[in-house]
């Protein structure tokens, strides 16, 4: 799979989380590639890519991760009607939930580095796994390096806060 089609996965699966503010249920949801085309973008965005990673972040994310999925969270109707959110209507999204920042909140994590956080960690856990295949070494030219380092080492724990 290749990078961008990770960030294509990623999109879709970021928007169906954030309208279960359980970002996200499963990362392994058949979506069909031609409706995912808009949402991959052709780089990693610097807001992702400069994000910092940390093994305390990816325990926080792995926290809150576990404390979303006991609460009963609902999409609102006006989620389900955007098929490419926007980052503001992503963060939008989790700061109109109060019991969603509350346990945000409680692990030192603000609604936006949530959102940034997440694809950060889909990025460098992309990067990892396409690192091995020679045809996507031009994929993996605008990645920062910490970040490949970070989805290397920390492979398997992300696999699992994102559901794969």
């Amino acid at each position: 799979m290749t990078v961008l089609s990770r960030f294509k996965i990623a999109g879709c699966a970021v928007f169906l989380g954030l309208s279960l503010v359980a970002l996200p249920g499963s990362m392994t949801a058949a979506f069909a590639d031609d409706l995912l085309l808009d949402v991959a973008p052709k780089q990693t965005p610097a807001e992702i890519n400069n994000f910092k990673l940390s093994e305390d972040f990816l325990s926080r994310m792995e926290k809150v991760q576990e404390q979303l999925g006991g609460m009963e969270l609902s999409a609102t109707e006006e989620e389900g009607q955007d098929a490419t959110p926007s980052f503001d209507k992503m963060v939008k999204s989790v700061e109109s939930r109060p019991q969603v920042v509350e346990v945000l909140k409680a692990q030192n994590i603000t609604p936006s580095d949530y959102i940034l956080g997440y694809f950060a960690l889909m990025s460098s856990l992309a990067a990892a796994d396409a690192e091995s295949e020679p045809q996507l070494v031009d994929e993996l030219k605008d990645i920062n390096p910490e970040h490949l380092a970070f989805g290397k080492q920390y492979s398997e724990r992300i696999r699992v806060l994102i559901g794969e």
